[in-house]
């Protein structure tokens, strides 16, 4: 099978956020091109407490990713799911550089416009130390995260 020059997607979730409308993008994406999609799982740094419960990680988020990972598997969606602990933006690129990834897909957080500013100045910030093209995706609205 020929995957033609994008040979693999990222969407990176961070683990205190959803990244749905991300993923959805994501896998329309590789099931069009047939591409290989990576989906990375971030969770925060353990404040190294002992306590194996709290992740940083909501157990509702991982469930959701889980079943939409096995519902994109089933419709011939190439894709691998890996899970990291660390400061989510060296984590991604990190990855990045790693897996050789050709296109991030990153999912906007903020909706509020005073908030907007800041996550636009960090969005800079990571793709000019990203070795591939970013993607932003704006959130789905009135779909409860």
């Amino acid at each position: 099978m020929h995957r033609g020059n994008m040979e693999k997607i990222l969407v990176a979730i961070d683990g205190r956020h959803g990244a749905w409308a991300a993923l959805s993008h994501a896998c329309s994406l590789a099931k069009r091109v047939q591409v290989d999609l990576n989906v990375l799982l971030v969770a925060p740094p353990s404040p190294g407490k002992g306590d194996d419960r709290d992740d940083g990680i909501g157990e509702a988020i991982r469930k959701r990713l889980e079943l939409l990972l096995e519902t994109a598997k089933s419709e011939g969606i190439a894709i691998n799911y890996f899970m990291t602990e660390g400061q989510y933006e060296e984590e991604v690129i990190t990855f990045v550089a790693q897996h050789k990834v050709a296109l991030l897909i990153h999912e906007a957080r903020e909706r509020e416009a005073r908030l907007a500013a800041r996550e636009v100045a960090a969005l800079r910030a990571l793709r000019h130390r990203l070795m591939c093209t970013m993607e932003i995706v704006a959130p789905i609205k009135n779909i409860p995260e």
